[in-house]
């Protein structure tokens, strides 16, 4: 009769829901901290953008103008540049729109206009100023586009990274010692990076002082300065 009821007993326990022995294990507590390293650093590139743009009553006579003045460009910038070694000359974007008037609700086709745009790259910082006005004196239409920046960032990036990286730990258990409690492990952690560039939108001819020849000069002044290279770290810690 005992072995009966024993049976009973156990064949009850093996039964029970399995939701009973579920242990829930709470979620550990956590620090995030967010830090920036940064250096500023001389930019050792610049990057130009210039537009030719050119209009006329018919499409192909807008393409040959713009053809024409493009190719003349290209032929003064490139001696200013060292394309055997890290300088770039390319054109990009090339298109063509047509123009239109309204009036009195009617369309009225003006006629065409093509965009072509050059750009160049150059390791010769102290160039730049001649490059532009070489452009500008070969009928481009707008600079577009100027920047100065470091190009190879990644020997900067372990050094940056290291350091918002120790900054973030070092926050992270200063407030978790003010807690009464002590950093236990890492429970994620992201990097990224803002771009080591200066950008100019608007460069203006500026009038210099007269030359060593007494002759009026313009130029464009351009100062290279410096750039900052940033590391942004957001880290997660836990506590305990």
């Amino acid at each position: 009769m005992k072995r009966l009821v024993i049976a009973a007993l156990m064949l009850t326990f093996f039964a029970l829901p399995t939701s009973a022995f579920t242990v829930t294990q709470k979620e550990a507590g956590y620090i995030s901290i967010s830090t920036t390293a940064e250096k500023e650093i001389a930019p050792d590139t610049a990057s130009i953008s210039f537009s030719v743009e050119t209009h006329a009553k018919d499409s192909k006579t807008a393409a040959e103008k713009n053809k024409e003045i493009t190719s003349k460009l290209l032929s003064e910038i490139k001696p200013l540049l060292a394309l055997d070694k890290n300088d770039t000359l390319q054109t990009k974007n090339l298109s063509l729109h047509t123009d239109y008037s309204y009036e009195k609700g009617k369309k009225n086709l003006l006629g065409y206009t093509m965009n072509n745009t050059i750009t160049v790259k150059t390791k010769d910082l102290a160039n730049v100023s001649k490059i532009i006005d070489t452009a500008i004196e070969n009928k481009a239409t707008e600079l577009s586009e100027l920047k100065l920046y470091v190009e190879n960032e990644n020997e900067y990036k372990g050094e940056l990274t290291k350091e918002a990286t120790e900054n973030a730990k070092n926050i992270a258990n200063q407030t978790a010692t003010s807690l009464g409690q002590k950093v236990a492990g890492v429970k994620n952690i992201s990097v990224n990076w803002t771009p080591s560039y200066e950008s100019y939108e608007n460069v203006k001819l500026l009038t210099a002082t007269k030359s060593s020849n007494g002759i009026d000069t313009k130029s464009t002044q351009i100062e290279s300065g410096k750039v900052k290279i940033k590391a942004n770290v957001y880290a997660q810690f836990y506590v305990k």
